[in-house]
Order: C-alpha cells, then sequence, then structure tokens
C-alpha cells in the first residue's frame, strides 16, 4: 500500500527529489511510517482508520505536537492520506 501511495502522491506532482536530495514524497512516506508506529498499527490498519486518527494530529488535536514532526510532514502526510484512502474507495 506504501508503494501505491508513493506513486498517487508523485502523480499529483508532489516532489521526489530537491536539490539532489528525497524531498516531500521520501518526507510523507516517513511521516505515514512514524504515525503507523506511534499508533502500533499497519499502514492497512492504519488506512482503515485514518477518517478518526488524522484529526487528532492536526491543529487542536490529541497529537497536535507529534503532527508538528518531520517539519509538519506528519500532518501533512495524514491529510494526503486520507484523501488517497478516499480515492480508493470510491474507485
Amino acid at each position: 500500500m506504501l508503494k501505491t501511495y508513493k506513486n498517487w502522491l508523485i502523480n499529483k506532482g508532489y516532489a521526489t527529489v530537491v536539490n539532489n536530495r528525497p524531498s516531500t514524497v521520501y518526507d510523507y512516506l516517513r511521516g505515514l511510517k512514524f504515525v503507523c508506529n506511534a499508533e502500533h498499527l499497519s499502514v492497512e490498519e492504519l488506512a482503515n482508520s485514518i477518517s478518526e486518527i488524522c484529526p487528532q494530529y492536526q491543529k487542536g488535536g490529541i497529537h497536535e505536537v507529534r503532527g508538528r514532526y518531520i517539519s509538519r510532514s506528519v500532518r501533512s502526510s495524514l491529510k494526503q492520506f486520507n484523501k488517497f484512502v478516499l480515492e480508493s474507495q470510491a474507485a
């Protein structure tokens, strides 16, 4: 599922390399893995719970501080992963 999410991000125009360094796509993947570890979930389990977990990492949520990790990539990655899951379910 991570590979499909990575490809989805690339297709949406997110950068993979900036100044010869891994960029947004890889930061978002790291952010997603961070949440999986923090919540003790697999990526598939996170996908099933994303609508409940995503708001917890946003401003005002119980895990707001964790959402700011990796230059706020955790928060942004969860938002994009939520969109990815919704689009996947609609297809």
